[in-house]
């Protein structure tokens, strides 16, 4: 039986010249007995700017070295569905239009000074994040709807909006949440802070190369208390058979994404543990609908071919075969993680159906014309032997899909591309608002992105604002349903099943944060053995 958890998602850097000097730790100047950690991952992101670099390897970094304003509550419900203080205690509307956070008092960032409102109102700023040219463009999608931040007093701050928005303050949880200090950013520059960053969390970077590691040492002045590490090293080790023989050696203390097929086998070694379970991620692929960059006569621009592809593959079987019960194949946009919009019950409009895909070939302009699937070589567990599975059940029908697998996103995006690996992360405020609003909708990268690959349809738009601007759960879980029906017709893109995170680590600690990517090492969620 496999121990159950998961990870979390964050990370930092840190050093400053010519700034204020880091604050002291006079609790552990004589003689510091904690453990330096060590965890094992595959990559790291270029940059530790929590929002410029918005990733899964940055976030097994962020959460160490900055706070968010809100909280997901995954100590007590492991789906993360309520929200509690951060660096904000307390929030509330007043006016329709009108989030004011009372703020904490005594917090300090990494280099000594105070943070205030006003380094809240900046990280939250037009200039920042949704300006017309923020310096954090990838945060704009993030505050949608935000229009004006102000300073009340030094520890309350005013978010308004454009429209009322009743769960305006659960997009604070997410990285446009951390808050950076003001003086230092812009001391150095955006750029410079990316690779000496400096947050308000229980780690500050000390040394950062994403081309190999992080480093992170104790920050002793937390607010949430004594970090219980020294130091934390994030190390990047590609393989997973050097990880694990690092583990075994003592080298590495925690390591990332154990092979399903040899859960059995490190779960059987002496003074390691197994850490296994589904979080609020979806592999899945995008369809490119669009006729441009040398994509004129793509042929999935035709809603039937895609419908076809869909209802062609059986995806139970597959996420079956591959995970051998660990996970399922969602409904699309019908997640656990979705609290009381999540309804058990409901099937896909375009489930496996073998003689209905072949009637929706037939109906399409198909002739057989080679489709290419770009895939990122590793980066999702199984993804390439359920695509290879995939290909094999197209080819039945008569629909041929190539395989080109390539060593990093920046050579997936590159076009002409018929349909493209992604995954999207469900982890957000409870509802269908990101994974189906945000990451779809007029301001997504789907949309908006080089690499962009459908344009939503004037009923999903319609329905999108229905469901952002809705104030009771009736009106937004019936815009919700809407929305669903909405992005089945147009059918973009296929979910393959909700993700699951493996770690191996050594008896020496206990480690257990809930359903989350993010992995934070403060005393939450670990613990030393004795």
């Amino acid at each position: 039986m496999l121990k159950r958890r998961t990870l979390l998602t964050s990370a930092m850097l840190f050093l400053g010249a010519g700034v204020s000097p880091l604050a002291t730790a006079p609790a552990f100047a004589q003689e510091d007995t904690r453990p330096d950690f060590a965890f094992a991952v595959d990559n790291l992101w270029s940059t530790l700017d929590p929002v410029i670099g918005l990733s899964t390897t940055g976030g097994r970094v962020y959460g160490n070295v900055f706070d968010t304003l809100v909280k997901r509550n995954y100590f007590e419900d492991p789906e993360g569905n309520t929200i509690i203080p951060g660096l904000a205690t307390s929030w509330e509307q007043v006016t329709p239009t009108t989030w004011r956070l009372h703020l904490r008092e005594g917090v300090t960032f990494q280099n000594g000074d105070p943070m205030t409102a006003e380094d809240v109102a900046f990280s939250l700023s037009e200039e920042r994040l949704w300006g017309d040219e923020p310096l954090a463009p990838r945060g704009k999608n993030y505050a949608r709807g935000l229009v004006g931040v102000t300073v009340v007093d030094d520890y309350t701050v005013d978010l308004e909006t454009a429209y009322p928005d009743a769960t305006f303050v659960n997009r604070l949880t997410t990285p446009i949440g951390y808050v950076l200090p003001k003086d230092y950013y812009e001391s150095v520059g955006t750029e410079a802070f990316g690779q000496m960053t400096i947050g308000t969390g229980p780690y500050r970077i000390t040394d950062f190369d994403p081309s190999d590691h992080a480093i992170a040492e104790a920050y002793d002045d937390y607010w949430g208390g004594t970090p219980p590490l020294k130091s934390v090293i994030w190390k990047i080790v590609p393989e997973f058979s050097t990880r694990y023989a690092g583990l075994v050696s003592g080298d590495y203390d925690l390591i990332m994404s154990v092979p399903v097929d040899q859960l059995e086998s490190v779960e059987a070694t002496d003074g390691i543990h197994l850490i296994t379970d589904q979080i609020g991620n979806y592999p899945m692929f995008a369809f490119n609908t669009l006729t441009i960059e040398g994509m004129d006569d793509n042929p999935l621009v035709d809603a039937n071919l895609r419908k076809a592809m869909v209802m062609a593959i059986d995806r139970d079987a597959i996420t079956e075969a591959l995970w051998n019960g660990m996970t399922f194949t969602p409904t699309p946009f019908n997640f656990p993680e979705y609290g009381p919009y999540f309804d058990p019950d409901r099937k896909a409009t375009y489930g496996y159906d073998p003689e209905r895909a072949a009637e929706f070939l037939a109906e399409s302009d198909y002739d057989g014309q080679p489709l290419t699937w770009n895939i990122v070589r590793g980066f999702y567990p199984n993804y390439e032997v359920a695509a290879e599975y995939m290909v094999e059940m197209w080819r039945d029908m008569g629909i041929n899909v190539e395989l080109n697998i390539v060593d990093n996103f920046s050579l997936a995006y590159q076009r002409p591309f018929h349909m493209l690996n992604m995954s999207m992360s469900s982890e957000f405020t409870g509802d269908p608002y990101r994974p189906l609003w945000l990451d779809w909708g007029p301001s997504s990268s789907r949309v908006t992105a080089a690499h962009r690959t459908w344009t939503p349809s004037e009923a999903f738009l319609a329905d999108g604002e229905r469901f952002e601007r809705a104030q009771t759960f009736d009106d937004k879980n019936a815009a919700y349903l809407d929305l669903v029906k909405d992005w089945e017709d147009v059918t973009p893109g296929m979910y393959l099943w909700r993700n699951v995170q493996t770690f191996a680590m050594s008896d020496k600690y206990e480690w257990d944060p809930g359903s989350s990517q993010l992995t934070i090492f403060n005393n939450d969620f670990l613990t030393i053995e004795p």
